[in-house]
């Protein structure tokens, strides 16, 4: 059935305007008397709903009893991506969303080559939770990732380590292709005891030295994928697709 991502989402009928009812009424395509399944990214919980009325600028729609959606992360798990050129941060949130990230931290390096004043990375910011949202609806998620704004590498470090269940018992690697500690060990290990998992992984050209010394002196394991070269948005869907696979075995 379809789903459709609904912000603040309460029972009872409800009258939707702008972005929102245009999404609804022009990319889905409801008519009146058609049902679908809404859900909160925010919340994890849905509701079916029951389109009431359309026209070109609005839609109405009656939204049952909420619930706890079933599909939804089971994990504390964050990526922290270094701020990359182009689209290449788009993919890398819409593939952490699909494989089950619940937190998306941007953070800025000494080989970032983008450099976004306030204004831009708040433009950032709201573009990669509409493509989080997005990327929710359609892996069938009912919870989309928290994504921060862009930060500086040593901040980003810090605040992934201390929040949730991850001050505590969480387990936090630092990705670098000089590395010569395999992931692999620890990774198996951790999804093992089921804690809280980060990873962080540099822009184009990789991290320099101070930088993983700084991931080291926070408690971060500093470990390699491999010998290969591997572009910049594509490891979080190595690394993460490992875990997806590796959490079935639990």
């Amino acid at each position: 059935m379809t789903r459709a991502p609904i912000p603040d989402l309460a029972p009872g009928e409800r009258r939707l305007e702008g972005a929102l009812a245009h999404y609804l009424a022009r990319v889905l395509r409801l008519r009146a008397g058609d049902a679908f399944i809404a859900f909160d990214p925010a919340t994890a919980r849905e509701a079916d709903a029951v389109t009431v009325w359309t026209d070109q600028d609005t839609i109405t729609v009656r939204f049952g009893a909420l619930r706890e959606s079933l599909t939804r992360a089971t994990r504390e798990l964050t990526w922290i991506q270094g701020l990359a050129k182009g689209d290449k941060c788009d993919a890398v949130v819409r593939d952490a969303t699909e494989l089950g990230a619940t937190r998306v931290m941007v953070a800025t390096t000494r080989r970032s080559v983008v450099k976004l004043d306030a204004a831009r990375a708040a433009e950032r910011q709201a573009r990669w939770a509409r493509i989080a949202s997005e990327a929710a609806r359609q892996s069938g998620r009912s919870d989309a990732p928290l994504v921060d704004a862009p930060r500086p590498w040593t901040e980003a470090l810090t605040r992934a380590a201390d929040t949730g269940r991850a001050a505590a018992d969480g387990v936090r690697f630092c990705l670098w292709e000089q590395a010569t500690d395999p992931l692999a060990p620890p990774l198996f290990e951790a999804l093992a005891r089921g804690v809280p998992l980060a990873f962080a992984c540099g822009p184009e050209g990789g991290l320099e030295a101070p930088e993983v010394d700084e991931a080291r002196s926070r408690g971060w394991l500093v470990v390699s994928l491999g010998p290969f070269a591997l572009r910049t948005e594509t490891v979080a869907a190595a690394v993460l697709g490992a875990v997806r696979v590796w959490s079935g075995l639990e």
